[in-house]
């Protein structure tokens, strides 16, 4: 009996009272939506129509966007440009970056790229410092060295006039009048510049020696030593300089007169036409480097890299194929490669295929043939197909 007082006050309705019951509410629902539209139909338009945020706080607020005026975007230029400035000032006060005017420093832009291109002329600047302070702390003779090297091929030659030039831009009058071994050595490196004999210079110095004239002979012959050292070093800097010009207009007529050539060839093996195709894929194998050495700084084309890779078996192949004919000279020295060979390589591989396709072919007919007569027939009609070709 408790249990059914928990039901009471309950209504069980029937299917037809629930059906009206919901067409009811739906009918409250859509005179309540038109009732909005005929609102907001007399409602006036607004010239504005604001935009709401969807999300976030303030979901359901009506919210104005207007463009930002460009002055701003000018604004904000300005503020970079003056920031950057500002950075490269502190950069250059604090000695990370170096200017060689500072008085200018204002007139640069206010850029990323200026900063880029400060640092670069600053490590630029403090790797020739460095090789300066080294020089500066290189023994004498050694720093000469460095500054005639480039004058002469041979290292030892180099050297040798390094020393010369120390001595004799460094030697003092003291040093000389103070030893007569010195004032022998000098005067015999004078009088050999000469053309002097060995026994002639001796006897020279004796003479000089014996009537107290060594010393002033010597100390006289310095100035003369000296400037025979300096000429010595620029004739051979302009000489090694007119070899250098005369090896590079060699090699530019040479490189010339190839490409001059290879346009003008026909063919370099008779029945190999070379067209544009094959002229120009010949001078790219040529002009174009495909390797650079990264310690020296030569490039290498694609055949010369091929011998740097591989010197001994490249050096193996040119003779082998001298061996065999390709590099054939004819009476005016002219290069005539006989494939001769090489086509009795490629004929019997050719017989060898076609003998296979005659052989499957005739062991669907009737009859058997050896191998003997497939090839008779292969090399028949090899030999056929080639004085057709001949004498056309």
């Amino acid at each position: 009996m408790e249990n059914n007082e928990l039901f009471e006050g309950l209504q069980i309705m029937s299917p037809e009272e629930l059906n009206q019951a919901v067409s009811g509410q739906q009918t409250d629902g859509e005179s309540d939506t038109n009732a909005g539209q005929e609102t907001q139909q007399n409602e006036p338009a607004n010239l504005f129509t604001p935009v709401s945020t969807e999300t976030g706080e303030g979901a359901g607020e009506n919210k104005t966007v207007t463009e930002k005026p460009a002055t701003l975007a000018v604004d904000s230029l300005t503020k970079n440009e003056a920031v950057y400035k500002a950075l490269m000032k502190e950069l250059v006060s604090s000695g990370v970056l170096t200017v060689e005017e500072l008085e200018k420093l204002d007139e640069l832009p206010g850029t990323l790229d200026t900063i880029k291109d400060l640092v670069s002329k600053t490590v630029e600047s403090g790797v020739k410092q460095t090789q300066e302070n080294w020089k500066k702390n290189l023994d004498p003779t050694k720093k000469r060295f460095l500054e005639i090297e480039d004058a002469f091929d041979a290292t030892d030659q180099a050297i040798l006039m390094a020393q010369r030039l120390e001595f004799f831009d460094n030697v003092d009058a003291a040093s000389v009048q103070s030893d007569v071994d010195l004032q022998k050595q000098i005067y015999f490196e004078l009088l050999k510049s000469k053309n002097f004999s060995d026994q002639d210079a001796i006897e020279a110095i004796n003479d000089a020696e014996a009537i107290n004239k060594l010393q002033d002979k010597a100390l006289k012959a310095i100035p003369e030593l000296r400037k025979q050292a300096h000429t010595v070093v620029e004739h051979a800097r302009l000489e090694k300089e007119t070899k250098t010009k005369a090896e590079q207009e060699a090699q530019s007529k040479m490189f010339e007169s190839l490409v001059s050539n290879i346009e003008s060839r026909d063919a370099f093996i008779d029945g190999l036409n070379l067209n544009k195709v094959a002229k120009d894929k010949l001078k790219s194998n040529i002009m174009n480097p495909v390797h650079r050495d990264p310690e020296t700084g030569v490039e290498y084309n694609s055949l010369m890299y091929k011998q740097k890779r591989n010197p001994v078996e490249f050096e193996m192949l040119i003779n082998y194929y001298d061996t065999i004919g390709l590099f054939n000279l004819d009476k005016e020295g002219k290069f005539k490669p006989d494939i001769t060979k090489l086509k009795s390589v490629a004929k019997t591989a050719a017989i060898n295929e076609l003998d296979k396709v005659i052989a499957a072919e005739e062991q669907r007919g009737v009859g058997r043939n050896t191998s003997v007569e497939t090839s008779q027939k292969t090399e028949g009609l090899l030999s056929m197909l080639e004085s057709a070709f001949n004498k056309k």
